[in-house]
């Protein structure tokens, strides 16, 4: 009878796995799950990994995606997903009316995916008990003060640190932007395999100087440690979070649910406040309080257009590859 109790209890847990909504994210991942079955009552297992990771296991799954909605910080990888075939198009969320100039200006033409968050892919952040002189720009990196002491994460790997490439690269065009880089790479830049890492040694004093994610470098300032933020007058080049919905889920309703929860004022102020470091970000709908030790209010972000960093994003990580080995 034990037995048999067990299998019916077994059955009966595998059975509700099945039934619930599978997101796969890179962010927020110790928050969202509770709070949005609380708010819609749609149970979610969520699966989180760093962006690489994430982006090689929905390519591996590609015959057999097991994931339903997807978060995820980079609007390239969203446009090269939408056109394989693996998102559903046309989305219309009712809290889409909350967004943002901003906010809709992200939203793109096949409605693929509905923008979550904005943040500054790379911010120049530097030690204040180490460097005397702080850089002002991203060509300051070349300078021989900053020889072997500046720290970036890997564009290959960190999600965010692609676009941050992208963008320099729109912005500057190819050309100057692999000089500009050519000459920070011979500057001995040291490359990390995500932002983590990235901050770490810029706490231990292993770098004095790091091209930052925003999110990571005003979380270090509100930790107490010695650092200060250059958010270059221009813009700093930024990263877009985009939601998702995978083609052919069959928990079509649940997913919608989930896109239209993201876009809500109130999740994203839930996010902004319980989010810790991933809460550091430019919402895309009206109402949203930011953190008080974030951005400043006039910071601009640049984010490079989705389908122009899709098509750019293999020979640039391979040109930054070669580089960064070599």
């Amino acid at each position: 009878m034990k037995t048999v109790t067990a299998l019916c209890a077994l059955l009966l847990g595998n059975a509700a796995m099945a039934s619930s909504l599978v997101l796969y994210t890179n962010d927020f991942e110790d928050i969202i799950g509770d709070r949005f079955t609380a708010d819609t009552g749609h149970e979610i297992e969520v699966i989180q990994m760093s962006g690489g990771n994430l982006l090689a296991r929905i390519a591996a799954e590609a015959n057999n995606p097991r994931w339903d909605v997807l978060l995820f910080d980079g609007v390239g990888s969203l446009y090269s997903m939408d056109q394989q075939g693996m998102f559903m198009r046309n989305l219309a969320p009712e809290n889409e009316q909350y967004l943002t100039e901003q906010g809709r200006s992200l939203v793109p033409e096949s409605r693929a995916w509905m923008p979550a968050g904005t943040t500054a892919s790379c911010v120049l952040v530097y030690r204040t008990d180490l460097v005397s002189e702080p850089p002002a720009t991203f060509a300051d990196l070349t300078s021989s003060a900053f020889k072997g002491v500046i720290g970036q994460a890997d564009p290959a790997v960190a999600a965010p640190a692609y676009p941050c490439v992208a963008s320099l690269h729109y912005d500057m065009g190819m050309d100057a932007a692999r000089q500009l880089y050519s000459g920070i790479l011979d500057n001995d830049l040291r490359v990390f395999r995500t932002n983590g890492p990235t901050r770490r040694a810029l706490s231990a004093g292993e770098i004095s100087v790091a091209m930052l994610s925003s999110p990571n470098a005003y979380s270090m300032i509100q930790s107490g440690e010695p650092v200060e933020v250059v958010w270059p007058e221009a813009g700093a080049p930024s990263s877009s979070r985009g939601v998702a919905v995978q083609a052919s889920t069959d928990k079509t309703d649940a997913a919608q649910a989930f896109v239209n929860w993201m876009l809500s004022p109130a999740t994203q102020q839930f996010l902004t406040e319980n989010g810790g470091a991933d809460g550091l970000f430019l919402s895309p709908v009206e109402g949203v309080n930011p953190l008080s030790y974030g951005p400043p209010a006039e910071a601009v972000y640049r984010v490079a257009p989705a389908a122009w960093a899709a098509e750019h994003e293999a020979a640039i990580k391979s040109w930054f590859a070669d580089q960064a080995v070599n």
